[in-house]
């Protein structure tokens, strides 16, 4: 479902609580910014980006330092566009349409973004290619984390042996969009604990769809969506407790 004055933008909801906003960015990059040069952007250098660039304010004055800060163009341009959904995001569900560049993201120790006025809204951002994506908890009580790939031949054993263990080997289809789901679940669940790559590969196993992290089940939910562009995005989250539950 796209997003109501805003035709670049799809919607997920994976389960109440929770939405997950993504969109190609080229499409976002027509919205925010002026010049239409960016869309060749990979192996583009950097840019100095000003205020005037874009269409309406969207980086503050610290955060355009910190984009200019960057080499490549690639980088700024993910950069700028994560950042766009998310507080786009933020001014939709929290912030009653606030300007965009007064809202900003700060990072705990080990690199996890939130919003710096909503510390306790759990927040996820990823880029793949030519999409980026972000999701949010509504609920303060669900942690999440989400990954989005586009889905690109089958990797190669180095590949597999590194990010996989061997249990997950065994039950692992030996295609590109099981391993890439595989893949999507495993990097989703290092952003909802927080840790990103942090963490080694090989102390979290997703076998079945459940997720075990030093061996021991991690109560979470796992959803995932291939998109027909030919990405996947999955997202983690926790379970919510009713009143009086014991698990």
């Amino acid at each position: 479902m796209q997003i109501q004055n805003e035709p670049c933008i799809n919607t997920l909801s994976p389960k109440p609580g929770i939405v997950i906003w993504y969109s190609r960015i080229p499409d976002i990059m027509d919205v925010i910014l002026r010049k239409a040069t960016y869309h060749n952007f990979r192996p583009m250098v950097n840019e100095i980006f000003q205020n005037t660039d874009f269409i309406q304010p969207v980086l503050s004055e610290t955060e355009i330092q910190t984009v200019n800060g960057f080499k490549a163009l690639k980088k700024q341009i993910e950069w700028i566009c994560g950042r766009y959904l998310i507080k786009l995001m933020m001014a939709r569900f929290f912030l009653k349409d606030a300007p965009l560049n007064q809202i900003t993201l700060s990072y705990l120790g080990e690199g996890a973004p939130f919003v710096s006025c909503l510390p306790r809204i759990s927040i996820s951002l990823s880029h793949s290619h030519d999409y980026t994506a972000a999701a949010c908890g509504l609920d303060t009580s669900l942690p999440i984390g989400l990954d989005l790939e586009k889905i690109a031949p089958m990797p190669d054993p180095y590949f597999l042996k590194t990010a996989f263990t061997q249990n997950e080997l065994l039950i692992l289809e030996k295609n590109a969009l099981s391993v890439f789901k595989h893949w999507t679940i495993k990097e989703a669940y290092l952003k909802y604990i927080k840790k990103g790559f942090n963490e080694s590969l090989h102390k979290v196993e997703v076998i079945h769809d459940e997720i075990f992290h030093h061996n021991i089940k991690a109560q979470v939910d796992v959803f995932s969506h291939t998109l027909s562009s030919g990405y996947i995005l999955s997202l983690v989250s926790g379970r919510s407790v009713c009143p009086g539950s014991n698990t």
